[in-house]
């Protein structure tokens, strides 16, 4: 089987570490807490309802980070940020599994009133999208970021960084996309959230 006719599934499956974590569903609500004892961001393993992320109860050290849809139709995490090699860590929260997926790490306030915030953040995330699909990606001179958290319902009122622009691709085939480590996001918190994440190479056919 050539890779032109691969599935997405399959090619997922291909660039999985041993020990990584696939997360399950796609196209849906997944939800995030953090450990403020030790900065790191757990997900929940499986989508969930917005009634869960507001019924939440967590322990004194723990605290909402939020909870939006995801843009991709496939996840995965290599291993869980500054282990590889070793099994991405699981816990259960409030009988719930969450996975460990993120640590961020140095912060940059918005450059323009209602921007993005800029966060690097040390996670191995993978992501992947199906032939058919429009991916929509942030254009900067520094490279170009794809959609990793939100949906892009909102995107004409976006603050976008300086100089930037939201450009969309359509994929003739899967696009498996392995982020950089770390990786360099943009964040628009609000009602909704929205991040695009990078910097990524475009696929050469879209």
């Amino acid at each position: 089987m050539t890779g032109s006719t691969k599935t997405l599934d399959q090619m997922m499956r291909e660039n999985l570490q041993a020990g990584g974590y696939a997360v399950v569903g796609g196209r849906d609500l997944y939800m995030e807490v953090m450990d403020t004892a030790t900065g790191l961001v757990w997900m929940s393993a499986a989508p969930v309802q917005a009634a869960d992320f507001e019924a939440l109860e967590l322990e004194p050290s723990l605290v909402k980070v939020g909870i939006a849809r995801a843009p991709m139709d496939r996840a995965a995490f290599q291993y869980s940020p500054g282990t590889p090699g070793s099994p991405v860590r699981e816990r259960l929260i409030n009988g719930r599994l969450y996975i460990n997926v993120a640590a961020p790490m140095e912060k940059t306030p918005p450059t323009l009133t209602g921007g993005p915030i800029g966060i690097s953040v040390n996670k191995a995330h993978m992501i992947g999208f199906k032939a058919g699909r429009t991916v929509t990606i942030l254009r900067l001179p520094e490279g170009d970021f794809v959609e990793v958290v939100g949906e892009d319902t909102a995107d004409e009122s976006l603050v976008l960084p300086q100089d930037g622009e939201l450009m969309r691709i359509e994929l003739s085939r899967p696009w498996v996309v392995s982020l950089p480590t770390p990786t360099r996001t943009f964040f628009w918190f609000g009602e909704s959230m929205r991040s695009f994440q990078g910097p990524v190479t475009l696929p050469e056919s879209t």
